[in-house]
């Protein structure tokens, strides 16, 4: 059920108008009632912001009708929405710079800054973000100005096409500064339509343009060299070393697969047994632990071509190899190890790492590099809660806490 927000206790904020006078006779404006009161999310909490009209006192100025307003109170916030602007872009600085997931973002908020704040009102407030970065590409293009007329332009250019027949999105961008210059949608890219919609409006703002990358679309090629003559025109690096890694992404798919497969098992067989323990079990909270990490290896992805998910899949197992044998040197689990088959199940997948079907793309010098970390993991403060048994879940694998709590013999 839908609890109602408390009201009572809300601090206020009151704003005036920055116009003290009356700009027809000179004389002091005075109060005349409350233009507005709406509850705003800051930061720093929720207050109620009251914004006062003022009105002209003098009954023969002929500008005694018009009420003066703050401008300050109308740039709290954006039109429509109940969170300030400064939570905003703080949410925005942690998604994109900070890499935060809307989870992450949610929890802070709520846990730390104790705010009202939903996920879905998370994602609501990204886009608001991204549309207001993109309201500021003009003046940072403004403020730019001299650079760009002393060095010029490296421009990038790339289509986004979803699906073959559909209208693919064209987008320009300035590499030295990451603006967006150019968005256009065409449905036929031929070299004609590229260097009128796309490469002329560039063109057109009159700097120089140093150098273009894209990748190797012929009809982006021609309309380069008709438009911009003489510019250097490079093959996008990523767009070689992801078809150059080819062979290495599908071995690498056909090793996760493995992998995956061969932890699914035994590690569902571990969730059935945890949900056996009583729940003031001192064992709960750590096994929990190690069932979140766990849950995330299986979700490994892969974004080639640096990025590979099998990779990630064996760095995951090894630290849990060694987090286990570290725990076992120090005899704090020596009471609930043999209620987490893990051990075995890593050690074979040690020995069959050289015997998978990814080694015949060039893995065979992975079994040797699975060997336990001797280096100290930092230690994260828990993110999000995990479920109603497991007290704290840890984002990735190297945010496990360095140390495990000793448990009761």
């Amino acid at each position: 059920m839908r609890r109602a927000k408390d009201r009572q206790h809300v601090p206020k904020r009151y704003y005036r108008p920055e116009q003290v006078c009356c700009p027809q006779c000179g004389q002091v404006l005075r109060r005349c009632y409350a233009v507005g009161r709406k509850y705003i999310v800051f930061l720093s909490g929720r207050s109620l912001v009251v914004s006062m009209g003022y009105r002209c006192p003098n009954p023969k100025c002929a500008g005694r009708d018009r009420v003066y307003v703050s401008q300050a109170a109308r740039g709290l916030t954006v039109r429509g929405s109940s969170f300030a602007l400064e939570v905003i872009v703080q949410i925005g600085y942690w998604r994109f710079w900070q890499c935060w997931t809307v989870g992450q973002i949610q929890a802070v908020l709520t846990q730390e800054r104790h705010l009202p704040i939903s996920e879905r009102e998370v994602l609501y407030l990204i886009g608001v973000f991204l549309v207001l970065l993109r309201c500021t590409y003009h003046l940072r293009l403004h403020a730019h100005t001299a650079y760009f007329r002393r060095q010029g332009l490296f421009l990038a250019i790339d289509a986004l096409k979803p699906e073959k027949g559909n209208t693919a999105l064209y987008v320009v961008r300035e590499l030295k500064f990451g603006l967006v210059l150019q968005v256009v949608p065409l449905l036929a890219a031929d070299h004609l339509t590229l260097a009128e919609r796309v490469r002329k409006p560039i063109k057109a703002l009159g700097y120089g343009i140093r150098g273009v990358v894209s990748d190797d679309e012929k009809a982006l090629q021609i309309a380069v060299a008709q438009v911009f003559p003489g510019v250097a025109h490079q093959t996008c690096q990523v767009h070689c070393l992801r078809d150059a890694a080819a062979p290495v992404t599908d071995a690498d798919q056909v090793f996760k697969k493995a992998r995956k497969r061969a932890i699914r098992g035994p590690f569902y067989a571990a969730q059935r047994a945890l949900h056996h323990l009583a729940p003031d079990d001192p064992r709960q909270v750590v096994l929990s632990t190690y069932a979140d990490l766990i849950r995330s290896t299986l979700t490994e992805g892969s974004k080639p071509p640096f990025d590979l998910g099998g990779l990630r899949v064996v760095e995951d197992l090894t630290r849990l190899e060694a987090s286990l044998r570290h725990s076992q040197k120090k005899g704090a689990i020596r009471s609930w190890t043999t209620c987490w088959p893990w051990g075995n199940t890593v050690r074979a997948l040690r020995l069959s790492t050289g015997n998978s079907n990814a080694n015949a793309g060039g893995w065979s010098s992975w079994s040797d590099a699975l060997i336990p970390q001797t280096t100290r993991v930092s230690r994260a403060q828990p993110l999000v809660a995990s479920n109603s048994r497991s007290k704290t879940f840890c984002s990735n694998w190297s945010s496990m806490p360095n140390a495990i709590p000793t448990m009761r013999r």
